[in-house]
């Protein structure tokens, strides 16, 4: 089973979006594990690449990410 994903939400809306891809639960439970890490209302970015061995692959390797997004402003004038 080959799956890739990647987008950056709110913290809730990233558990709900990951019932919408198409991957397996073992991997989106690893990924809500990761998302604990955060504070309700944090943005965040989730990414998951993988194949996992179902008589097609050979091989299986999985690439899973969770982390904070940190929007950059400006500086204030005259600082």
């Amino acid at each position: 089973m080959s799956f890739n994903f990647e987008f950056v939400s709110s913290r809730e809306d990233a558990d709900v979006i990951l019932t919408e891809e198409h991957a397996p639960e073992s991997v989106k439970e690893i990924l809500r594990l990761g998302l604990l890490a955060f504070k309700p209302g944090t943005l965040v970015r989730v990414k998951a690449v993988g194949h996992i061995f179902n008589n097609d692959y050979q091989r299986s390797n999985v690439d899973l990410l969770t982390e904070q997004v940190t929007l950059r402003t400006p500086k204030a004038q005259g600082s």
